[in-house]
C-alpha cells in the first residue's frame, strides 16, 4: 500500500468507527450479534455453579453444557478442552470427536495428530459419523497436491475407503458419495462401476442433490451413457431453487450433451482424448 493510500486509510478510520456508533453496530457483534435470535445469553452464576458441580461429580451432559459454555460464551479454549477431557473419560463420542479434531489439526490446543487419530477412533467406533468424515479425509491420498495442502496423517487409502464404506452404511449420504467415487477410481478398492453407480443411487434417494448432479454426469459418460436417467437427474438439479450455482453449470452441461450427443459420439469424444493405440508415455 503506498504512503497516499495509507494516510486516506487512516483517515477513513474514524469515520467508520462513527458510522458503525450510529448504526448501533460493533464489530465484535456484527449485524447477526443484534438480532434477539443469534444472541447467546450468560447463564446466571447460580446456575452456572451448579453445572460446574455436576460437571465435576461426573455427570456428561453437564460436561458437555460447560464445553459449549467455555466455545461460545466465555471463549476460554483451555477451559473447553478441560471438560473435553472429563467427557472423554465418560466416554462421550461427542467430546471424542472435538477433542480429537482439536489435537488433529492443532487448534485451539497442541497438535496431536497421534493422539487425535486415536480419539476420533474411539468416536468412530460409537458410530459417530463426523469422526468417520473427518478420518477418510485425512487418510484418503490426494489425487494432486496444492501448496495449501498439508499432511495430517500417513496416508493409508485401504483404511479410508474402510471409514467411508462404514458411515455410507449408516445412512450418511455425503460418504455414499465417497464411496462411490471410490469405486469409481479405485482408490483404497478394487473398482467397480455397478457399485459405484448403486452408491449414488442410495444417496439420491435421500434426496442429496451432489448425488444428482453426479448421476447426471454419469449418464453421459461413455461407459454408462443413458440420455433418459441423464436428463431425469440433470432436471432433479435445474428445478431445485437451493442448487448451488456450480451444480446448475454442470448440470445444464450434462442436459446438453443427453440432448444433443448419441452414445456413439460419447463414445467418439472419449476416443479423440485417447485413443486406444496410445499411451500416457506422450508429452
Amino acid at each position: 500500500m503506498g504512503a497516499e493510500r495509507m494516510k486516506r486509510f487512516i483517515k477513513g478510520v474514524p469515520l467508520l468507527f462513527t458510522f458503525l456508533s450510529a448504526q448501533d453496530l460493533s464489530i465484535t457483534t456484527g449485524v447477526v450479534g443484534k438480532d434477539a435470535r443469534f444472541l447467546l445469553e450468560r447463564p446466571s452464576a447460580t446456575y452456572l455453579d451448579s453445572l460446574r458441580k455436576a460437571a465435576r461429580a461426573g455427570q456428561p451432559s453437564a460436561q458437555m453444557a460447560m464445553v459449549e459454555y467455555f466455545q461460545l460464551v466465555d471463549l476460554k479454549p483451555d477451559s473447553a478442552r478441560l471438560y473435553l477431557h472429563m467427557a472423554v473419560k465418560a466416554g462421550v463420542p461427542e467430546a471424542q470427536y472435538l477433542l480429537g479434531v482439536m489435537y488433529l489439526r492443532g487448534v485451539e490446543g497442541p497438535k496431536r495428530p497421534a493422539e487425535g487419530r486415536r480419539l476420533l477412533e474411539q468416536a468412530a467406533a460409537q458410530n459417530h459419523i463426523l469422526a468417520m468424515r473427518v478420518l477418510y479425509e485425512v487418510l484418503e491420498p490426494p489425487d494432486s497436491l496444492s501448496p495449501l495442502y498439508v499432511k495430517v496423517l500417513p496416508h493409508d487409502a485401504t483404511q479410508a475407503f474402510r471409514y467411508a464404506l462404514r458411515a455410507a452404511e449408516l445412512g450418511d449420504a455425503p460418504s455414499m458419495v465417497k464411496v462411490s467415487r471410490y469405486y469409481a477410481t479405485g482408490k483404497g478398492t478394487t473398482q467397480n462401476d455397478s457399485l459405484a453407480e448403486n452408491w449414488l443411487l442410495k444417496a439420491a434417494e435421500k434426496g442429496y442433490l451432489p448425488a444428482f448432479t453426479l448421476l447426471a454426469e454419469w449418464y453421459t459418460s461413455s461407459k454408462a451413457w443413458n440420455e433418459e436417467k441423464a436428463r431425469f437427474w440433470a432436471q432433479r438439479v435445474l428445478s431445485n431453487e437451493y442448487a448451488p450455482a456450480e451444480d446448475q453449470i454442470r448440470a445444464r452441461v450434462a442436459l446438453y450433451y443427453a440432448e444433443n450427443f448419441p452414445s456413439w459420439m460419447s463414445w467418439f469424444r472419449q476416443w479423440l482424448i485417447l485413443p486406444p493405440q496410445m499411451t500416457q508415455s506422450f508429452p
